[in-house]
């Protein structure tokens, strides 16, 4: 490996935040210019690009990434990151609903978010590993929240809506949506805290407190604990979902008796059936899946 490099590498999606982010990092980089931060970008040109130069700047001796994008963005360049020795990651979250970000309370506003990548303090942070339990047997790591059911049906919806209108506001018709067609998932839950058979809406597996684009649906959750915060909520009628999702939104579903809501570090979700998983935002894997946690994974500068 090279000699340790002392500058900060972008790693730079412009497609992310339906384009605006490259209008945004260059904002940014207007910043880093007026400070004289010795700093490369990389851009990446298509899914998975940013797994590859995240590789090739590790083999390179850079010791200083930065994800410049959404969700997706982020996920592919920590799963490279994760348990490297020596690296710190950071982020500037110039995609569409930042969830991991938010999270971390890293802000979305150009210059607030170079400000905590230069001044901010570098904390350990977990990550989650899945794992196909049948099939493949593919292994997938995430940052933040791995899900089934409800959460895949409004990303699936607000890809649809891409085409047509840009920022938060799709993820709302895509919630519009998931309601109108809701359907539930037969599953088998098996964990320490919860052994059970099941109809349910929703499975997320969470490292951090948001998804969705700030849906609160573990906001218990600690990104350095050690552990996931598991929410299931049961299958429900339309009527009783929509009733209770302008709490969920919010984070405050957790005492409805549908709702089950409990910390662990490993759990297994199995089904019958193939039902997509998502996690960080994108659809990865198919159930049935483990999963477990991997305690202090990176180092992350945040607030």
């Amino acid at each position: 490996m090279n000699k340790k490099s002392k500058k900060i590498l972008f790693i730079v999606n412009p497609t992310a935040g339906g384009g605006k982010c490259r209008e945004l990092f260059a904002q940014a980089e207007e910043f880093l210019i007026d400070l004289g931060i010795s700093y490369e970008v990389k851009i990446s040109k298509y899914p998975g690009h940013s797994i590859k130069l995240a590789d090739e700047s590790i083999a390179n001796g850079e010791n200083f990434i930065v994800a410049v994008g959404g969700d997706g963005t982020v996920n592919e360049i920590s799963s490279v990151l994760c348990q490297i020795e020596g690296v710190r990651f950071g982020i500037l979250p110039f995609g569409t609903g930042n969830d991991i970000a938010g999270a971390l309370g890293i802000p979305a506003e150009p210059k607030k978010a170079v400000e905590v990548l230069l001044n901010g303090t570098e904390h350990a942070m977990d990550m989650g590993m899945a794992t196909e339990l049948w099939g493949e047997r593919r292994h997938r790591k995430f940052i933040n929240i791995a899900g089934q059911g409800f959460d895949v049906d409004v990303l699936n919806n607000t890809e649809k809506h891409k085409n047509h209108k840009n920022g938060l506001l799709t993820y709302f018709l895509g919630i519009i949506d998931a309601i109108l067609n809701k359907r539930k998932l037969h599953v088998r839950i098996i964990c320490d805290k919860l052994k059970e058979e099941m109809d349910i809406l929703l499975a997320v597996i969470a490292n951090g407190s948001r998804f969705g684009g700030g849906m609160l649906a573990t906001p218990l959750a600690k990104t350095d604990d050690g552990l996931f915060d598991v929410c299931i909520i049961e299958n429900v009628n339309t009527i009783q979902f929509i009733s209770m999702l302008p709490a969920f939104l919010k984070g405050k579903h957790l005492n409805f008796k549908q709702v089950r809501y409990f910390k662990t570090d490993c759990i297994r979700i199995e089904t019958d059936d193939n039902f997509d998983i998502e996690m960080d935002g994108e659809i990865m894997l198919k159930t049935s899946v483990e999963y477990r946690i991997i305690p202090g994974a990176l180092k992350v500068i945040r607030v």
